[in-house]
């Protein structure tokens, strides 16, 4: 099977709105829907993220993010909605993905990937992957989870 990143285009939104809400990396589909749409306008850098979507074939199956933050030096960059469909987890394509944005972090001089979590699955794939945990907020979701921050050193 042929994987393939590509950057988001208009007629990949709906499929990757599904796959945000089918893996909870997000739960409103109209905010969803909305942030990828704005990820897409001109003349908003470098404050709208870029969107890289992993195509399996002729499907999408997974989408990352990378932003800046404007209140973090301009050499650290944040994932967003970073989500494989579910069915293909565990299968080596998210690291595939994370491979993809430390590249274009490395391309653009990037010394720092951070990541917030609540999951304990992407939890356990970040550590794998070489992240450390810097902080967390308990029972900072609804459901008593904690929001866990996460970063790994580029250089």
């Amino acid at each position: 099977m042929e994987t393939e990143i590509k950057l988001l285009n208009k007629d990949g939104i709906p499929a990757c709105v599904e796959i945000i809400l089918q893996t909870k990396a997000g739960s409103n589909p109209e905010e969803v829907k909305k942030v990828l749409e704005l990820s897409l306008a001109e003349n908003i850098e470098p404050l709208n993220p870029d969107y890289y979507v992993l195509w399996l074939n002729d499907e999408i199956i997974g989408i990352s993010g990378l932003y800046y933050d404007y209140e973090d030096p301009i050499d650290i960059l944040w994932m967003d909605y970073f989500a494989i469909l579910p069915k293909f987890q565990r299968q080596g394509y998210g690291t595939k993905m994370l491979n993809n944005l430390e590249r274009i972090c490395g391309n653009k001089k990037v010394r720092m990937l951070c990541v917030f979590t609540d999951k304990d699955g992407a939890l356990n794939f970040y550590k794998k992957s070489g992240f450390e945990i810097c902080g967390e907020i308990k029972n900072y979701y609804p459901e008593n989870k904690p929001r866990i921050w996460l970063y790994k050193n580029l250089v």
